[in-house]
């Protein structure tokens, strides 16, 4: 490549790394979910992690998504850490805020870590192969992302928007309507504004330091770039010491006294060569950009070294998620175990991939879907869950099983979605407004969508909720409508595996009305 085309890597790389930030952002940010459905899937699609827990742990024999971060990882290195993830175009907009308020400001070579950085992952796919997500939901980038926009930024847009739409609505403008308020707690708020706190420190101290020192993709993308088609390389010939590349590599890779680059930490920024007066620095095929690096076995032995502990724990040993919601009737005993939503098949399967991006939280049209923090253990932090108590699962609705980057929840149609059982409704009589208080209350069977909950004669002119759980899908919606409180007198009690319900039976009309022939009256 001549120079002049070198130079504009860079340019090329910050409009890519716009052309996805800014749709990534939409699909956790925008509340009326105008982003049509396709472009959001393929946006996740080409998230690294969630892409390769879905091949690995899902049945599915390719991924797109999966292929393209490989195939370019091979040939151009860490791409996917400088275009294609979000944290990492977030951290450069820190980087280059720092660099606004200090211009003296200037990286310089760090030793990377690897041996954390490589232990750090090991463990992480050990925890992860034995149904343990902990590890992989703190550091993995997207879904870090996604919970940080989702839980902090997304309220904020929504509350805007319901300002704006009250300012233009009184000069009849009805562009913005008002949209609910995603309820969170604080307590799921206080781990993605200190993750948040975290990356804006590393980012404006030490540039790119989570990418290598913390990140399962970026070990992985790391080990993968040390074998990449193409390399930064220094011409050694040409290179007059000044240094210049040195300051401006936000991975801290560079170290131009020795003229080296260690291109498996390198994020593919370009920097380097942007900032070159010599033009000295040059991203050359594999074949001429011999690196003079000694031989390091632990880099080498790393596949060997994680696919031994990986293969042995093969059966998860998180067995214990298996195990089904103790018989009792009890209210606070059942709802200790969360609703999965349609698609996820079980707990289990759910919990052992979920990454808890809140792709699905942020594209849920009646918020059900609810960002928890242990509901589903240590193992499971951040995963979200069915909260009936702030919504229901729409009946036609099967958005968060399209727009899941990792298996977690399958893609299912609409009509098999119908018949998914997550869970079975419990009803607590003696909670009844209607036997507690005497008071007519039919909204649980008004609401049921199948009419698993249907009234039948009380007292007098009472009547009262009978269920038929062969045909309920535990959607919530009788939960959400019942008016009891603290608790609720009827309620979904969790399906720790999915089972399917009986189609619901219309009653046949007893008679059409004919057009063609006259009115009888």
């Amino acid at each position: 490549m001549s120079s002049f085309k070198l130079e504009k890597l860079k340019l090329i790389r910050v409009a890519v790394s716009i052309l996805f930030f800014v749709p990534i952002c939409l699909l956790f940010l925008d509340p009326r979910n105008s982003i049509p459905e396709s472009i959001n899937v393929s946006l996740v699609s080409l998230q690294f992690i969630p892409s390769l827990l879905k091949i690995f742990f899902y049945v599915s024999i390719t991924t797109i998504g999966l292929a393209v971060v490989i195939v370019l990882t091979f040939a151009f290195g860490r791409i996917y850490c400088s275009t294609l993830c979000p944290l990492g175009t977030f951290q450069d907009f820190i980087i280059r805020f720092s660099k606004k308020i200090n211009r003296r400001k200037h990286f310089k070579y760090v030793k990377p870590p690897f041996i954390f950085h490589y232990l750090l992952l090991i463990i992480t796919t050990i925890l992860t192969v034995a149904g343990s997500m902990t590890l992989l939901n703190l550091f993995e980038p997207f879904s870090s992302f996604g919970r940080i926009v989702t839980n902090l930024f997304e309220p904020l847009m929504t509350l805007a928007n319901n300002v704006l739409a009250e300012i233009f609505g009184k000069f009849q403008i009805f562009f913005f309507y008002n949209i609910p308020v995603r309820k969170i707690d604080l307590s799921v708020m206080i781990v993605p504004a200190t993750f948040l706190g975290v990356i804006v420190y590393l980012s404006y101290k030490h540039g790119r330091l989570f990418c290598n020192s913390l990140c399962p993709a970026g070990a992985l993308l790391g080990l993968m770039s040390r074998i990449s088609l193409y390399k930064i390389v220094i011409n050694e010939n040409t290179c007059n010491d000044c240094g210049a590349c040195e300051k401006v590599c936000k991975a801290n890779c560079i170290e131009s006294a020795s003229k080296l680059v260690d291109f498996s930490a390198c994020v593919g920024c370009f920097n380097c060569i942007k900032s070159c007066p010599q033009s000295s620095v040059t991203y050359a095929r594999y074949r001429l950009a011999a690196s003079p690096e000694k031989y390091n076995p632990l880099r080498r032995q790393f596949i060997k070294e994680i696919s031994t502990p990986a293969i042995g724990l093969a059966v998860p040993a998180f067995a214990s998620s298996n195990t089904t919601a103790a018989s009792t009737s009890g209210y606070i005993e059942n709802k200790k175990y969360p609703v999965t939503p349609p698609g996820s098949r079980s707990v289990n399967h759910f919990s052992s991939l979920c990454t808890a991006c809140h792709s699905c939280v942020s594209v849920c049209p009646t918020q059900v879907l609810y960002p928890s923090l242990f509901d589903y253990g240590i193992s499971g932090i951040f995963q979200p869950r069915m909260n009936y108590t702030v919504s229901y699962c729409n009946y036609e609705c099967t958005l968060c099983s399209q727009i899941c980057p990792s298996g977690a929840i399958l893609p299912v149609e609409a009509e098999a979605k119908k018949i998914i059982q997550i869970g079975k409704t419990v009803f607590v009589k003696d909670d009844c407004v209607v036997v507690a208080r005497k008071k007519a209350c039919s909204a649980c069977s008004e609401h049921c969508p199948t009419k698993a909950v249907y009234m039948v004669q009380y007292e007098e002119k009472l009547k009262i909720p009978e269920l038929n759980n062969d045909i309920c899908i535990g959607c919530g919606a009788c939960e959400f409508a019942c008016p009891t409180t603290p608790r609720k007198a009827i309620y979904v009690k969790a399906n720790q595996i999915h089972l399917q319900a009986q189609k619901p039976k219309v009653k046949k009309q007893e008679e059409i009305f004919d057009s063609s022939k006259e009115f009888p009256f």
